[in-house]
């Protein structure tokens, strides 16, 4: 019988060019491909800095490069290799299973009469810049409406009926912040993190999606009230939770007997390596949302937190690639998983707990 390739002979005879990227954004390996494609050996390529080597024109593969968690496919985008305008290339970047701190990266040449791709207009570069902020000026004024109008009906209401205004004024003041969150999605500030019993989150989160639902959606929970409180950013919290919670009605949607059900629990393994340091972060607190739905199709499993991948006909592709930003704000991760052969999708939140004082 012969011998099987080694894992050695199968990277080097692959037929894009293929770069493994190390935690600090530099390259650790390629394949002779990549050395063909970038005009330079090994030797030379070795202990470099990615973006370097490769740059782009599109800010979101810019960003990519540097964002040791980005999982980005990209189609027919220019690159331009240091001063040289290497055309159009299929571009992958993924995080490696088995160690996240490893990432490979692959680029596959196109042919030169290859689709032109559209390039923006400095006009239309200033407007992708002004858009949240326009966005958020016309949604935040019906929204100071919205809040007027409900305190406004606090004052013929019942104590009972006026829970459900306080919900409202909540949810608004939430999506405020969220827009003001959107409009600095793309800088690195730090979240405003402080202690809070996750409980109490996991309780609003799920009275705001049930209410939405007109009470004919049914949230269970399975609580370990053990639980330290976490520090976390409320309000992105807030935003994780609903957003994976309507992920989860919207996915046993037509189905006889929903099932879904937030979980939490400590484990002692999960932990993160803070970038630029050897301090290691523990993550002991996990929240599990679970739901019988059909789950994520196998092909777009390693994509669901990119932006622009979206299981739903009419859906942005935004949710869960927010939910993965703001987790990682606040030092904490987002796992999805479907464990093999049972009715059940499930998304497991990784959080930091706070120093008793």
């Amino acid at each position: 019988m012969t011998d099987l390739p080694s894992a050695e002979q199968i990277f080097a005879g692959l037929p894009d060019a293929l770069l493994i990227i190390d935690e600090h954004h530099k390259i650790a390996k390629v394949n002779p491909v990549a050395e063909s494609f970038l005009g330079q050996s090994s030797r030379h390529l070795i202990g470099t800095h990615v973006a370097d080597q490769i740059k782009f024109q599109d800010k979101r593969l810019v960003n990519a490069l540097v964002d040791k968690d980005a999982n980005v496919a990209a189609r027919r985008v220019p690159v331009m290799l240091k001063a040289r305008d290497a055309g159009f290339v299929n571009f992958d970047i993924h995080t490696l299973p088995a160690d996240q701190r490893w990432r490979i990266l692959s680029i596959a040449p196109l042919p030169t009469d290859a689709p032109v791709v559209e390039q923006l207009s400095s006009k239309q570069d200033q407007f992708s810049v002004r858009a949240p902020d326009i966005l958020g000026h016309e949604i935040k004024n019906p929204l100071a409406a919205i809040k007027g109008a409900a305190q406004l009906l606090d004052r013929s209401l019942s104590e009972d009926q006026r829970s459900l205004t306080h919900i409202i004024k909540g949810e608004v003041e939430r999506i405020a912040k969220l827009l003001d969150r959107m409009q600095s999605l793309s800088t690195k500030q730090p979240a405003k993190v402080e202690p809070i019993n996750v409980h109490s989150l996991i309780d609003r989160a799920r009275q705001s999606i049930e209410t939405a639902y007109n009470g004919d959606i049914e949230i269970k929970d399975r609580f370990d009230p053990s639980l330290p409180n976490v520090l976390v950013d409320p309000d992105a919290m807030m935003q994780v939770l609903t957003n994976l919670l309507s992920n989860a009605v919207d996915a046993t949607k037509g189905l006889e007997n929903r099932n879904i059900k937030v979980i939490t629990r400590y484990s002692f393994g999960a932990s993160l390596s803070v970038h630029g340091s050897n301090h290691m972060v523990r993550l002991p607190v996990e929240i599990i949302i679970t739901d019988n739905g059909p789950g994520v199709p196998s092909e777009l499993e390693q994509d669901i937190f990119s932006p622009f991948v979206s299981t739903k006909r009419d859906g942005q592709g935004l949710g869960l690639a927010l939910v993965r930003k703001l987790m990682s704000d606040m030092n904490g991760r987002v796992r999805y998983e479907r464990p093999r052969g049972a009715r059940k999708t499930q998304f497991i939140l990784f959080l930091p707990v706070a120093e008793q004082g």
